[in-house]
């Protein structure tokens, strides 16, 4: 077994929870194929109180060296009570330079029995000696009907043929809308205003980006980049990207079914590449947001 995995694939898919399954199957203290779930070990794991196991995630916009060398202390010292030492970081495209470079020094030199799991929906932002020093397993969108099975105890939530649908193929998000009323209720908004900025024309367009500025920023000013940065309202700028392409992938979906539509394939497929575009933009530079959201809507 490698050293290091690499999980890579679009958001939602359920990569970071196959992650934390996979390292309870190699520390769950029952024998078998899959984790008991009731064991020592399942249970930390399951709660992350687990003296052998770390989870890294970004603070804020990114993932910092000062983790990465925690990461580095981790894994110096022996195994207290798994048979593997293990660490997912989750997002680790969003590793700063600094941070990737100190990470490739613990790759490159492995301590004892401990697995890194990199998860990732953008791994071309990985060093290309990260990548090689890992095993990448790809991720891909599941068949609705199969997430609909798959997930039939929530069958009694009102809105379940309309999350299973909106989930775009990927359980790991029908789960989160599932158990998140509030995010499901804010995928909702954003679809409906992603309907309205592509009917409207220019015009129509910048003034609800306008308004949807002053809504993030909490306030009537044109802008104000210090609130747009706090991690609340930047994740939901890039929750609002995110839903956009699930809207206009839906769209895409329905308009090659029909055999045609309100707008043509070549266009929908050129506006989903420049969200997708931008929404990479979002988290690996300092690109103004104002003009991103301006940007996003300018030739829709």
């Amino acid at each position: 077994m490698p050293h290091a995995l690499l999980f890579s694939g679009i958001e939602g898919l359920g990569k970071r929870k196959v992650a934390q399954e996979f390292i309870k199957i190699l520390n769950c203290t029952e024998s078998g194929r899959e984790p008991c779930g009731q064991c020592f070990s399942c249970l930390n794991i399951e709660n992350r109180r687990h003296l052998d196991f770390l989870v890294i995630e970004p603070v804020i916009r990114e993932i910092q060296i000062e983790q990465i060398r925690d990461l580095q202390k981790f894994l110096s010292y022996s195994n207290q009570i798994a048979q593997f030492k293990a660490v997912i970081i989750d997002n680790a495209h969003r590793l700063n330079q600094e941070a990737q470079s100190c990470l490739l020094k613990c790759l490159e030199e492995p301590q004892g029995k401990a697995i890194i799991i990199l998860v990732s929906s953008h791994p071309e932002a990985l060093f290309a000696t990260i990548v090689s020093r890992c095993g990448e397993i790809k991720f891909y969108p599941t068949a609705v009907q199969d997430i609909a099975n798959a997930l039939s105890t929530y069958q009694n939530n009102p809105y379940f043929q309309e999350i299973i649908a909106w989930s775009d193929g990927r359980p790991g998000l029908a789960i989160r809308f599932f158990e998140d009323k509030a995010l499901f209720e804010q995928c909702l908004s954003d679809l409906k205003l992603a309907e309205h900025l592509l009917k409207g024309d220019l015009a129509e367009r910048l003034m609800l980006v306008k308004d949807y500025w002053s809504l993030l920023a909490k306030n009537d000013k044109e802008s104000n980049e210090d609130e747009i940065e706090k991690g609340e309202v930047f994740q939901t700028l890039y929750q609002f990207l995110e839903n956009f392409t699930v809207f206009l992938r839906g769209l895409l979906k329905k308009t090659i079914a029909a055999g045609g539509g309100d707008w043509p394939v070549s266009k929908l497929v050129e506006n989903l590449k420049k969200a997708e575009d931008l929404k990479f933009l979002l988290l690996n530079s300092n690109i103004n947001k104002r003009l991103l959201l301006e940007n996003l809507v300018l030739n829709l």
